[in-house]
């Protein structure tokens, strides 16, 4: 046996010592990854969740300010019959009123012209309204608190919104 052959032979070892260490390297770095990837798929879900309610609530808040602003004539907070809050509306056009109101959940509006009724809803069926709270703020402002509820995440937020009334009044 030569000196060269031992050098060999401890050389072949220091190699597999050396892809050892690097795989377990690369198990190490993969799991830290992987908790990092996996904390960001969870923050990433919220984040849409959050884009998604205020996507809806800015599309919920346009539809109230242009009705209440613009075609409104007359304003009043009130109740239905079972006592949830909701707002009624004298619109600008002669015998039309306009209730919204919340029913399960979801932001509805009902036009009544004499004898016709139609109801639309205006809220996104993966948002929940949980809360809709009306104030009067003046002679021709009102305030609406709502607060909304993501149903795939449970994200819950409440929404401030101050309507100001351009060609009507907010009645006793």
């Amino acid at each position: 046996m030569t000196s060269e052959t031992i050098f060999v032979k401890n050389e072949s070892g220091s190699i597999l010592v050396e892809l050892n260490l690097l795989f377990l390297m690369l198990a190490l770095v993969g799991g830290i990854c992987s908790q990092s990837v996996q904390t960001f798929f969870l923050s990433y879900k919220t984040l849409l969740a959050e884009l998604e309610i205020a996507r809806d609530v800015r599309y919920t808040e346009s539809i109230l300010r242009r009705e209440l602003s613009y075609n409104t004539a007359q304003v009043r907070l009130g109740q239905d019959i079972n006592g949830k809050e909701q707002i009624i509306c004298r619109k600008t056009n002669k015998n039309v009123n306009c209730y919204w109101y919340i029913s399960n959940g979801i932001l509805y509006r009902k036009t009544v012209k004499d004898a016709s009724t139609g109801i639309n809803p205006f809220s996104n069926t993966e948002i929940q309204i949980q809360d809709f709270q009306t104030a009067r703020l003046g002679t021709d402002r009102i305030g609406i608190l709502m607060t909304v509820r993501h149903l795939e995440t449970g994200l819950t937020r409440k929404i401030p919104i101050t309507v100001s009334l351009s060609n009507g009044y907010v009645a006793d």
